[in-house]
């Protein structure tokens, strides 16, 4: 209503529209101004769109990194983004190694298109013909695939131990998120990836020592090799900048709670070629040095280090010992199951230019902050824990004495428990208490469904008969285990489509996305010479016609399996306004 036309209204009619509305009652025009009002509010307070952006790690095993520095990401490391969408930071104890997902719990669904067969050289020969994904997707990282080493793409993708910030049951077996995350699978699967380990199982060796808890549980994962910058035969990209190392054997032996530790410690001195080895010591568990030498480098040395390594050019003058020596004794006396200890091993390992699958690192055993990026040196953890002075003397650092420190830290945490002596997990149970809570019954799950059924969230893979089979029995395990908990209510729904065609998967992917939380398609793509273009344009089509399908905010993974001969490639986004 206008100005005028209020001045026209007699004012005898507007004293008693006065008189007779309630102060609470608001005219038409008041009202719907109110309602553009709170409108406004509501727009304003709209919650931010979820973000996904690459961190360091992520960053390392990016495509924009040459291939000659680029640290493939694993399958674990893409199964971990799946969860960590699906079931938020409640899932999580550490932040994610290599992505940040903020405002995850924006997220509405969760796509993953796996496209087995398909490797990163089908997509740097075909980049032409993938535009419509290059337009889509931002961030493309590798994936070191079982194809590479005859592993199971669908395994290694389903199986996934609990939280175990989440079960507390899963906190006291593994101590840790990457250990739950690893142990049970990483460990022994994944560490196949890079190794060559024999066929056998640890879980079958009887547990005959006296320590508290596995010591396998200490054990680094692959993917914690490859963070902690260890040296590992990673085939393709890495191969290059470690092609002078050698294994510690031709093969080895899965290791067990069972296996043999030894403490290992080396010196190196500068020389016009870099760090170079001059000295190693190795004891075993009964504290007994069983390998030590003196090293004389090829290159001339620039700088001896005495006040760090204790070696002098008159303690080198008449050593004969070089390093392949030194590599071929212990290729001889290690055992193919060995667990090798020390404090920071990784700089020993390049030193020794050689390769390992089973490592224990003392610093990242003990922690006295909370932060697992400030690790403590030897020389106080000794003194804190084992009540021992090392390192005290002018001369230099011995490495006996170095490696046998070392030794004893593993074994006195091994005689304890698997928080003894660390920070972090003193802040994890704080954190672990409050998780508790919200979980009413714990337990223990088997893989990717499980999760989804125990936090009411629907999924759905997608296939064709040379798959669906495949992920049956995970879907089979996951919904016996939640029978026990249909009293409380029926869980979501977890189903498996199987259709005849590639299109068909391709047409049911798209009609399910609103439907479930986890939407996920299996395709095996085994391209002909001749076809391979055409199926990558197919591809292209299929990429984009499924984003376009996506509700927002969405999370939308695509994963090229790899094949025999080459790494996969795994591409991430939020599909977001």
């Amino acid at each position: 209503m206008s100005k005028d036309d209020c001045d026209k209204t007699p004012s005898s009619k507007k004293r008693r529209a006065h008189n007779e509305s309630p102060k609470n009652v608001e005219s038409p025009s008041e009202n719907s101004h109110n309602l553009q009002a709170s409108e406004k509010v509501i727009r304003k307070r709209k919650k931010p769109s979820p973000k996904f952006r690459l961190k360091t790690n992520g960053e390392k095993a990016s495509l924009s990194v040459g291939d000659s520095e680029r640290v493939p990401l694993t399958l674990t490391d893409v199964q971990y983004l799946l969860l960590h969408s699906l079931l938020g930071n409640l899932n999580l104890t550490e932040s994610p190694r290599w992505y940040a997902l903020e405002k995850c719990e924006s997220i509405k669904k969760t796509t993953c298109l796996i496209l087995e067969g398909i490797s990163i050289k089908h997509w740097e020969k075909y980049s032409n013909e993938l535009s419509n994904t290059k337009e889509i997707f931002t961030d493309f990282v590798e994936v070191l695939t079982p194809s590479v080493y005859g592993g199971s793409l669908v395994e290694e993708l389903a199986l996934v131990p609990l939280s175990e910030a989440e079960k507390d049951v899963i906190i006291q077996k593994y101590g840790s998120m990457n250990l739950a995350l690893q142990a049970r699978k990483d460990l022994m699967i994944m560490m196949k990836a890079v190794f060559p380990i024999g066929d056998g199982s640890g879980d079958k060796v009887e547990f005959t020592t006296e320590d508290k808890f596995p010591r396998t549980q200490l054990v680094l994962s692959a993917w914690q090799l490859i963070e902690e910058n260890y040296p590992v035969p990673l085939k393709g990209k890495l191969s290059a900048a470690y092609a002078d190392y050698v294994l510690t054997k031709d093969e080895y032996a899965p290791v067990t709670p069972s296996s043999p530790m030894f403490g290992i410690d080396c010196e190196m001195c500068l020389t016009n070629a870099g760090s170079e080895l001059t000295r190693i010591s190795v004891v075993n568990e009964k504290h007994e040095v069983i390998y030590e030498s003196l090293v004389k480098p090829y290159n001339d040395i620039t700088d001896y280090l005495t006040k760090f390594s204790g070696i002098t050019k008159s303690l080198l003058h008449n050593v004969t010992k070089r390093l392949e020596d030194v590599q071929n004794d212990l290729r001889t006396l290690l055992p193919p199951d060995s667990i090798l200890v020390g404090q920071s091993l990784n700089t020993d390992m390049h030193a020794l230019k050689m390769m390992h699958p089973y490592i224990i690192d003392t610093s990242l055993l003990y922690n006295f902050t909370g932060e697992r990026t400030r690790k403590p040196k030897l020389k106080t953890l000794a003194r804190e824990f084992l009540k021992e002075n090392i390192q005290m003397g002018t001369d230099g650092h011995c490495s006996t004495e170095d490696s046998l420190a070392a030794l004893k830290l593993v074994q006195l945490k091994l005689s304890n428990s698997i928080e003894f002596g660390d920070a972090v997990h003193t802040n994890r149970e704080k954190f672990k208490e409050n998780i508790i809570k919200m979980v009413k019954t714990p337990q223990y799950a088997l893989s990717i469904f499980n999760h989804m059924l125990e936090q009411k969230k629907s999924s759905v893979i997608i296939g064709c008969d040379d798959i669906t089979g495949d992920y049956h029995t995970y879907l089979t395990q996951a919904k016996e285990s939640m029978s026990a908990q249909l009293k409380k209510g029926k869980p979501k729904k977890i189903k498996l489509v199987t259709v005849d065609t590639v299109e068909e998967v391709i047409t049911s992917f798209k009609e399910s996305v609103s439907d479930y939380n986890l939407t996920m398609a299996h395709l095996k793509c085994e391209p002909e010479d001749d076809k391979e273009e055409e199926l990558i344009k197919k591809i292209d089509t299929w990429i984009q016609s499924i984003w376009d399908h996506l509700e927002q905010p969405s999370l939308c993974v695509v994963v090229f399996g790899g094949t025999a001969d080459d790494n996969g490639l795994a591409l991430m986004k939020v599909k977001s306004t």
